[in-house]
């Protein structure tokens, strides 16, 4: 029999499953019974098994399921497999997204929304799960003297072939996962958070510039209102000051932050000769021919130079590294469409010499120890 792949949870318009048949009760009975964070729910109807993954979200579920009609042997593998299909899911936000907080929720009303997507993670897990003689078992026939209400509730982490026995004997078994939580998607998590905060702070930082000009603004109209009424003595006086407040700021403190309109972007920093000369921040405008968005680095006689300066763009690449004339050099280019990242050198900002890495998960530490 070719293994049947569903789909089911509470979304906001109710219980669904895709497809939609005979499946539903015990989907619904599945969700009923979920008490855990993660678990998968093996059920036996008859001469087939369901193993379903079933994950407790926002005040809500989300549920794959795999129906065969043998007993599958590692259950460790089918989380692993079941747990890299809901990664994905949240990474594409297609299915489930992950808000600003970092709780994840329903990207969908209905399943019928996105049948393509589905299809397409459906043809992925039957061909990781691969089902053959070698990974799986045949059903023994059912056992009638054991209530087809009884249930088991067993470890993943349990010994042997604990979990293919009470699979044998009972039609309900609750196979529990003590980690429910998936690296891929905490990384994840914490890249939108990193994000969020250097933003925040930017934010932070133009409106407390902003007030500094308005402050220095309201100031000088002041000034002016009362040049017009002081006599010449006291003119060159108030000139002498500015001279001298110039100099201290723009000569002894050069680093103090000046607001300046390039045409291109938007600078806070220092200037020489009316162009951005040392560490500052460039915002570009929404509409920015290259899609830039914020440039945090130095600059020297107007140009971006630094050996560490970061770039971020709209779409959520940044790049990371040492730049000249305004291009890249050598850093590291990171790519938020698909996770993947370069580190090598660059020509035309184009990568040149170096390696794509692509974000995959190789194993975890547990108090020092590598767990695979």
């Amino acid at each position: 029999m070719k293994p049947q792949i569903y789909y089911f949870g509470s979304l906001s318009d109710g219980f669904t499953s895709y497809p939609g048949d005979y499946t539903r009760v015990f989907f619904e009975e599945f969700l009923k019974r979920s008490k855990n964070q993660v678990q998968i729910v093996i059920h036996r109807e008859g001469n087939l098994l369901h193993y379903g993954y079933v994950r407790n979200l926002s005040n809500t579920h989300f549920g794959i399921c795999i129906c065969i009609d043998r007993i599958y042997k590692d259950a460790k593998f089918l989380f692993s497999v079941f747990d890299d299909i809901f990664a994905d899911m949240v990474r594409k936000g297609d299915i489930l997204k992950m808000s600003p907080n970092g709780s994840i929720n329903w990207a969908i009303r209905a399943y019928t929304e996105e049948t393509v997507a589905l299809n397409e993670y459906s043809r992925r897990i039957i061909e990781r799960i691969n089902i053959s003689d070698t990974n799986s078992l045949a059903l023994p026939p059912t056992d009638f003297s054991i209530s087809i209400n009884d249930c088991m509730e067993v470890s993943l982490e349990e010994k042997g072939d604990k979990i293919v026995d009470v699979t044998k004997l009972y039609p309900n078994v609750y196979v529990v996962k003590t980690n429910a939580e998936i690296e891929r998607v905490t990384s994840y998590n914490h890249i939108l958070k990193d994000r969020d905060n250097e933003i925040r702070k930017l934010q932070q930082n133009l409106q407390a510039h902003r007030e500094q000009n308005k402050e220095l603004s309201l100031k000088l109209t002041k000034a002016r209102i009362q040049q017009r009424n002081l006599t010449w003595v006291s003119i060159l006086g108030a000139i002498v000051l500015i001279l001298a407040f110039v100099i201290w700021n723009k000569v002894l403190y050069p680093s103090e932050v000046t607001h300046y309109e390039t045409g291109e972007f938007v600078y806070y920093g220092p200037l020489k000769n009316k162009k951005p000369h040392g560490v500052g921040v460039a915002i570009y405008p929404q509409n920015d021919l290259y899609g830039r968005k914020y440039y945090i680095g130095n600059f020297a006689d107007g140009e971006r130079q630094d050996t560490a300066a970061i770039l971020f763009y709209q779409d959520g690449d940044y790049y990371y590294g040492s730049m000249k004339g305004d291009k890249w050099e050598k850093g590291m280019l990171y790519m938020n469409s698909d996770d993947s990242h370069f580190k090598g050198t660059f020509k035309d900002n184009k990568a040149y010499n170096g390696i794509w890495y692509d974000h995959i998960q190789l194993y975890r530490m547990n108090y020092g120890e590598k767990i695979y």
